[in-house]
């Protein structure tokens, strides 16, 4: 059975420090929210995973929520650049904060894998990309077998906090 909870209660009883979490939405879908609420709370070393990490991310990196992030674009097409971020990458404060960067579509393949009960994602788009040089996560691998109708290689990415 649901249990309904106030956003309070839901972030202090399932956001623990050191948990990896995501919050996605757009426009007017942000979850701000439920990110003021991770910052009243003072949770911290919280990996943060987000397809676009915008203002609200921003703000937790700034309150010193985060040490890792999880993303495919850093920055706010309305707003521009995320000053906490940079911050936060270039100079260490308030925290040094670990990046890693994917593909707006590995992310998309990643969480459909999780959603699904897989532990990698399926995926051809890095091929003849920069991303696997600087993202040591991302694995290429030949299909041992011929599959009808599918390419002889398959190109995968494992996503993992």
């Amino acid at each position: 059975m649901a249990e309904f909870l106030s956003l309070k209660e839901a972030v202090s009883r399932h956001i623990n420090n050191g948990d990896t979490v995501c919050m996605e939405g757009f426009t007017h879908l942000i979850p701000f929210a439920a990110g003021h609420e991770i910052i009243r709370q003072e949770k911290q070393d919280l990996t943060l995973i987000r397809m676009t990490p915008d203002l609200v991310y921003d703000q937790m990196i700034g309150a010193g929520c985060a040490k890792k992030l999880i993303f495919s674009w850093g920055g706010n097409p309305g707003v521009g650049s995320l000053h906490r971020l940079r911050d936060a990458v270039e100079n260490g404060w308030p925290n040094k904060l670990e990046i890693l960067e994917h593909s707006h579509a590995a992310m998309a393949s990643a969480y459909e894998a999780g959603a699904a009960g897989l532990p990698l994602a399926v995926l051809r788009g890095y091929v003849g990309s920069d991303l696997p040089k600087v993202n040591d996560q991302i694995k290429f691998i030949e299909c041992p077998s011929p599959v009808s109708a599918w390419p002889r290689c398959l190109r995968f990415a494992r996503m993992s906090p």
